[in-house]
């Protein structure tokens, strides 16, 4: 009743509680921003993740692509993942200085093979650093792979009545690569294409027509080809020729943070290419 006698006794009341709610508001602000603030200095508190990369590969696979996978890859480790951009013409004393400049003592650095000898010899000189080869410590499964890209190649085989093809490259040894084949042909006999496939040794159109070309080029010379294309690489969308019906990244970058939760777990993990894209723009 005092309320209905006194309406300035009200508006006193509800003025408190306006400014009861502006302190909470107030105080909520400042909770946020304190609890971002912990995070962030706990995010950039642990040791960072360096990718050994160059201005070719950023090119051909796409910085920006590139970019958001370290960024990806920073949040589900929750720790910052950085690219360095190795100068490609300089030798391994200035490679190594470069590499000092950018990177903390206490790193986990991921590197392809052609830079393993640099990055060597920088965790030579910080021992708080771990050094991770792509290419030896982690590599593709490129015999379930392979069966995977059958699950494309077999349909068109049997379509067309054309044998599928298998572009392997020239350095592989014979076993390597007979063993591969073997993966490949299981996979066509699984999608009913019993034939198995054939192998070619460079990028020139074959004498026999062919159904599709399972390849992992060492350049961008494609073109060459005709008939349907079934890549393994990081080779962006836009440098890719319009045979191409399917590729398969088997670069580094999509599993930069399953390497580095492997190596924190001690486990050894097997990476499979990850499917990108299809000549309609459908993913696989």
């Amino acid at each position: 009743m005092a309320f209905l006698k006194s309406p300035l006794l009200w508006y006193s009341y509800s003025g408190t509680d306006k400014i009861r709610g502006m302190l909470n508001k107030k105080h909520y602000f400042w909770s946020s921003g304190l609890a971002l603030l912990f995070v962030g200095v706990l995010f950039f508190s642990r040791s960072g993740v360096f990718i050994l990369s160059d201005e070719a590969e950023l090119l051909i696979y796409g910085k920006n692509r590139a970019v958001w996978q370290a960024i990806t890859a920073g949040i589900r480790l929750f720790r910052p993942v950085h690219i360095l951009s190795l100068p490609e013409s300089a030798d391994e004393a200035l490679k190594l200085r470069f590499i000092e400049k950018k990177a903390a003592s206490r790193s986990i650095i991921i590197t392809p093979i052609r830079y393993e000898e640099v990055a060597e010899t920088f965790k030579q000189g910080h021992t708080g650093t771990v050094v991770l080869l792509w290419g030896r410590d982690y590599t593709i499964d490129y015999e379930r792979d392979l069966e995977r890209a059958a699950t494309i190649a077999g349909p068109l085989a049997v379509q067309t009545g054309q044998v599928p093809a298998l572009l392997l490259p020239p350095s592989m040894d014979d076993v390597r690569r007979d063993s591969l084949k073997q993966a490949f042909d299981r996979g066509l006999t699984e999608m009913g294409f019993s034939q198995g496939s054939i192998l070619i040794v460079n990028l020139s159109e074959p004498a026999v027509p062919l159904s599709s070309v399972t390849l992992f080029p060492a350049d961008l010379a494609l073109q060459n080809l005709s008939a349907p294309l079934i890549v393994f690489s990081g080779i962006r969308d836009e440098l890719l020729p319009p045979s191409v019906v399917a590729v398969f990244d088997d670069t580094l970058w999509p599993h930069i943070a399953e390497i580095v939760a492997s190596y924190k777990n001690d486990t050894k993990i097997s990476l499979f290419s990850v499917p990108r894209t299809r000549k309609n723009g459908g993913t696989l």
